[in-house]
């Protein structure tokens, strides 16, 4: 029997250039920088003061079904989830049809949330009483509301808590199962590959998956600072720089990015539109250090190994790699030598590689979605978007990065590199689709 084809059928974006997908992808084609000072709270205590926010008005209901949507992580899923189920052609099916909600499902990774417990530590136990005293109110959720809004820097409780994201576009989507992933920077892929076997194995025929983060706060700025991770630089323009020699650190960006994966007989038997094809997926962990790569970059390799493998593809097969880049000196002279060790050497450097984390930023849990369009656009357009910011060669980076302009090149595959803290590494390879449409 035959494996199943997956293609993309739909696809929407909540991002710091755009809420939409071709606007996106013109903008990072004419390298526009969309990173600034943050505005979401006062920086000016932190070593990184600057970040890709997402600055203009996001609409979407105030709920979906029993979960509030206006916390901003909430409104860029449902923003990109209706965008991306409007694109497919698809609609929210009848609470009693059954038969279609059996056969979709929703795939998501969601970042913030978890910092919530220390953030939000003190006021529960002044909610609660913490010993020997006894509670002074009531100690129920209204008493830890009330609580929390009488502290000035804390935010919406709904702010902070995102499990909710993936069973409301569970609701909008009319979806009968969902999940998550939580594989650091690599979600939004891992996401892409949960998506892609869920299609295979016949558990579903439809599957909206993606990722959202809004980690632009107060307590996961420092935490990242702490980490070493982020810039110090405080200019906008010149602070994401991946692969360049003078590189010291990402650019934190929130929003949210989902595609709808389909079935190809699926999908062409209902008539739909498709962009693209998810050719093979690789996943591989090498569980070198919490935040540091292995300096080999054998488990960045080995998952570009592993999707071009499960694509049925070889490395000549590759027209462009949209790197994980994120900037950092260990990820990019890592991921330089990964590169060349799952392409080869020669291949590797006749291959445009380029990182457009330098326009916007580590999306973190919706990097790798993000960048899965980016891929698709690529393709679409036969154009590989530039690498910003790129002036001083450092000799640990010696591939071709498509410097600061993009370039018009027959791209045909692209291969779509998301790495996470802790050695988590997932590859996507994406295609054109044959007979699109």
């Amino acid at each position: 029997m035959s494996r199943r084809r997956i293609v993309v059928t739909g696809w929407g974006t909540v991002t710091p250039h755009a809420d939409d997908v071709d606007r996106l992808f013109d903008r990072v084609s004419e390298g526009v920088c969309a990173i600034d000072t943050i505005t979401q709270f006062d920086p000016s205590h932190l070593p990184s003061t600057v970040a890709a926010e997402v600055t203009y008005d996001v609409a979407a209901p105030e709920r979906v079904g029993p979960f509030p949507s206006t916390s901003r992580t909430m409104r860029f899923a449902v923003r990109a989830a209706l965008s991306a189920m409007a694109d497919a052609g698809l609609e929210t099916p009848a609470p009693d049809d059954w038969r279609t909600r059996s056969r979709r499902a929703v795939q998501l990774s969601t970042g913030v949330g978890s910092t919530a417990m220390e953030a939000y530590g003190p006021t529960t136990l002044r909610a609660w009483g913490a010993p020997p005293e006894k509670a002074v109110r009531k100690p129920d959720m209204q008493a830890f509301r009330s609580l929390a809004l009488t502290d000035p820097a804390s935010r919406k409780l709904e702010e902070w808590f995102c499990d909710f994201a993936a069973p409301a576009l569970g609701v909008l989507f009319g979806a009968d199962r969902i999940a998550t992933a939580a594989s650091a920077c690599a979600s939004g892929s891992h996401s892409l590959f949960d998506a892609v076997h869920t299609i295979r194995s016949g558990r579903a025929d439809v599957v909206l998956t993606g990722g959202v983060c809004t980690p632009i706060t107060r307590s996961m700025m420092p935490g990242f600072a702490l980490l070493s991770a982020l810039t110090t630089n405080p200019d906008p323009a010149t602070a994401a720089r991946p692969f360049d020699a003078d590189r010291d650190g990402f650019i934190m960006a929130e929003g949210a990015s989902l595609l709808v994966l389909e079935d190809e007989e699926h999908a062409r038997a209902r008539g739909a539109r498709i962009h693209g094809e998810i050719l093979g997926v690789g996943i591989a962990t090498d569980a070198h250090a919490l935040t540091a790569p292995l300096a080999t970059g054998r488990g960045m390799a080995d998952a570009m190994k592993g999707a071009m493998a499960d694509a049925g593809r070889s490395a000549s097969d590759v027209s462009y790699v949209n790197a994980h880049g994120t900037s950092t000196p260990l990820n990019d002279a890592a991921e330089t030598i990964a590169i060349k060790t799952a392409l080869g050497e020669d291949v590797a450097r006749r291959t445009p590689v380029s990182s457009t984390k330098s326009m916007f930023g580590h999306l973190i849990h919706a990097a790798g979605v993000t960048e899965a369009l980016v891929c698709l656009q690529a393709i679409k357009r036969n154009v590989a978007p530039p690498t910003i910011n790129f002036h001083t060669r450092d000799p640990k980076c010696d591939l071709d990065y498509v410097p600061n302009e993009a370039r018009e090149v027959p791209v045909t595959t692209a291969l779509n590199n998301s790495f996470g803290f802790g050695g988590q590494n997932v590859s996507v390879l994406l295609g054109g689709y044959e007979g699109s449409l």
